[in-house]
């Protein structure tokens, strides 16, 4: 990568000059935002790739303020909007009639300034259009619920949270339910299996590791089980709330 640190810091320039120009406000190297309601903002991430050549797969998100504060309070840890996730986010050949993947690649000696602009311009169209037209909590979920397999996990800690601020309560605890029960009934490979799928022997060091490791619960179904638990104590306090506003 060193070799072409010049190419990349000349890319990383004029997307930055292009984007900034467009609105958009620069947080890290490949990370911009901009606001799109008092709720939501919208959030290009520049994932890219050194190791054949040099490309960029813009992801699309959209980050909504409330949502995440009160996912944060359930997930135990401190609310801040510049350290949460995306609510939702795409990557950008997938928002375009192609829907497909997509990536624009840079080379020395070849016309990079108008590489940036075709990608910037896609972003600025196509993305931001995705950004508005999915800035509400409604139209959030809606996305949650029917892109799960870009979701990257969202869709059984987002959605549940989002459709218990929509006051859809049963959806929201049958999202938490059924992925309890995933979890109850995940067990880990077996050695025979481990073998199995890479077509080989395990060295002893890994037979080692797999063996201090085969009774201890996976971390991130501890972690779901403790966002669970408090999710159903604020379900019950919504649910409570809504009864009595009715009366």
């Amino acid at each position: 990568m060193s070799s072409h640190t010049g190419l990349y810091k000349e890319i990383y320039r004029m997307i930055e000059e292009r984007l900034c120009a467009a609105g958009m406000r620069k947080h890290l190297k490949g990370l911009y935002s901009r606001p799109i309601t008092t709720d939501a903002t919208g959030v290009v991430g520049l994932n890219a790739a050194t190791k054949y050549g040099f490309s960029i797969n813009p992801l699309i998100g959209v980050q909504y303020l409330p949502l995440e504060r009160v996912l944060g309070e359930l997930k135990g840890r401190e609310f801040h909007p510049t350290k949460c996730g995306d609510t939702i986010t795409k990557a950008i050949g997938y928002l375009g009639p192609a829907h497909m993947f997509w990536e624009w690649k840079f080379e020395e000696g070849r016309d990079n300034a108008a590489t940036v602009d075709e990608m910037v311009g896609e972003i600025t169209t196509i993305g931001f259009r995705y950004m508005e037209e999915n800035c509400t909590l409604a139209k959030i979920c809606e996305r949650l619920a029917v892109d799960r397999h870009f979701m990257m996990g969202n869709d059984v800690y987002h959605l549940p949270v989002g459709y218990m601020m929509l006051a859809r309560f049963e959806d929201a605890e049958k999202i938490v339910r059924k992925e309890l029960a995933r979890i109850a009934a995940h067990r880990r490979p077996t050695i025979e299996e481990h073998e199995a799928a890479l077509g080989e022997r395990l060295s002893a060091r890994a037979l080692e590791l797999l063996e201090s490791v085969k009774d201890q619960p996976i971390p991130a179904h501890e972690n779901y089980r403790r966002f669970a638990e408090r999710f159903f104590r604020r379900l019950g306090e919504e649910c409570g709330r809504a009864r009595l506003s009715k009366t």
